[in-house]
């Protein structure tokens, strides 16, 4: 039981169930003290006839009043809201002393009136008191909501930025390591030096990446953009990628030449990196990857797809979010941090590009860039 009261959700679902409970208990209080205020005050006016009357009957003992006029002016000045009626007499009896008198119809509407709108005041307000209420705490539960998300996205980023930071090092170490402790043949030399490489430049990227997406995190990323050859950086990013991981029989291209677009080249390399290096990270191995870059009449368009697992729909609306990754860094098998995405997402954003995702006709996923030219 402890462990249930501790998780944050059932806590605020109490707290809103107790607060909104709590003002539909106060509009509640409200109606039924407004029903007995009326209650009363209608009580209240009907006790006032009989203290009317009785005014009346000892003012006619002592000759205050002489007849019904005097009455009538008596009753509009110390009891407008009831009315006296004169009952029918015979010539003999005073008219004095047969009479009733009862509030009038007026009185009573109006008793009615201000209890309907006393009503209607207590009702509204508690109205808008319970939708404030549900909207701050609907607000505050998204807000309590993402920032669990977010601090959940941290910490698979800092355990996977471990992971990363620590293979490439402790790989490099262990190269130098044996250079040192060595006497090695040159082709093996030279290898080791290449793999050394390679893992100094895989950390370059990472570090590179993490300070990109903090710059564009904080807006401070400026872009200095030019017509360039879109084809060719693209071509020459491909490259790159896939030259030191061995992926040239694997990729399926299909790169229109000469096609020009308003960008930045590192913003393009940077964008056409991330997505081989995403669709390298989940496509089981000897799968195909494909890549496409063709022109349209107002855009040009950048496909890069893989026949990996896919991505769930529910998914699919948080992946370009920062630090976000499928599934739990403890039990995931990919490697990643969890930036690429957020990296190309708001590197279009600053080129005026966009970016979908669909699926693949082959299963997996398919990230659609477009260019506007």
């Amino acid at each position: 039981m402890l462990e249930i009261i501790k998780r944050p959700g059932f806590t605020f679902s109490l707290v809103a169930v107790y607060a909104i409970t709590a003002f539909s208990w106060w509009t509640y209080a409200h109606f039924r003290s407004t029903e007995d205020y009326f209650n009363v005050a209608q009580e209240l006016v009907e006790t006032k006839c009989y203290k009317a009357a009785s005014e009346i009957r000892d003012g006619a003992d002592n000759d205050f009043f002489y007849d019904t006029a005097s009455v009538r002016k008596y009753m509009n000045l110390n009891f407008p809201e009831l009315e006296i009626i004169f009952l029918e007499n015979d010539e003999s009896t005073n008219p004095l002393d047969k009479f009733l008198i009862r509030p009038k119809a007026s009185t009573y509407q109006k008793l009615h009136v201000e209890e309907v709108k006393d009503k209607w005041m207590y009702g509204l307000e508690g109205g808008v008191m319970v939708l404030l209420l549900m909207w701050g705490l609907i607000w505050i539960y998204k807000s309590l909501k993402t920032r669990i998300d977010f601090n959940r996205r941290q910490n698979n980023f800092m355990l996977s930025i471990t992971h990363e930071l620590k293979t490439p090092l402790a790989s490099t170490k262990l190269y130098l390591e044996t250079l040192q402790k060595r006497t090695l043949e040159k082709e093996k030399v030279d290898e080791i030096l290449k793999n050394s490489v390679a893992e100094i430049n895989r950390l370059r990227e990472l570090v590179d990446n993490i300070l990109l997406a903090s710059q564009l995190e904080s807006k401070s990323y400026i872009l200095h953009t030019t017509e360039v050859n879109a084809s060719k950086i693209t071509e020459d990013a491909i490259q790159n990628f896939s030259t030191p991981r061995n992926l040239s029989d694997r990729l399926i291209l299909n790169i229109e030449e000469n096609i020009f677009v308003q960008a930045e080249p590192f913003g393009i390399e940077t964008i056409v990196t991330n997505l081989l290096s995403n669709a390298y990270k989940y496509a089981p191995a000897n799968t195909p990857i494909t890549i496409s870059f063709t022109q349209t009449n107002n855009a040009a368009i950048l496909k890069v797809g893989d026949c990996g697992p896919g991505i769930k729909a529910a998914d699919k609306k948080n992946l370009f979010m920062r630090f976000f990754r499928v599934g739990d860094e403890q039990t995931r098998k990919t490697k990643g941090t969890g930036l690429g995405l957020f990296i190309v997402k708001n590197l279009l954003n600053l080129l005026e590009g966009e970016i979908e995702v669909t699926d693949n006709d082959m299963g997996g996923t398919t990230f659609v860039v477009t260019f506007k030219q």
